[in-house]
């Protein structure tokens, strides 16, 4: 494993934590960004807090794939590249 790719999918588990703590907890600043306060003013803060934990979700989901060395197919670490004729 690549140290880019460690530092890749440590800021995405982080980011995961930080997420999930907004989603969990009692600050309302987090609720002011754009997108968010969309999803408040016409579902309700709780849909809000959903859309927080579905961003906690998927940066975790993409931290762990990350440090787990996961790649599509068709994906090669640079430095990596064989000699194909």
């Amino acid at each position: 494993m690549r140290y880019d790719d460690t530092l890749v999918g440590a800021v995405a588990v982080v980011f995961a934590v930080l997420s999930f703590t907004i989603a969990i907890g009692p600050w309302s600043s987090p609720y002011r960004l754009r997108t968010i306060l969309a999803v408040s003013d016409r579902f309700g803060k709780p849909a809000a807090r959903g859309v927080w934990l579905a961003v906690a979700i998927a940066s975790l989901m993409a931290g762990i794939a990350i440090l787990s060395g996961v790649r599509p197919s068709y994906a090669e670490p640079a430095g990596s590249h064989s000699m194909r004729r």
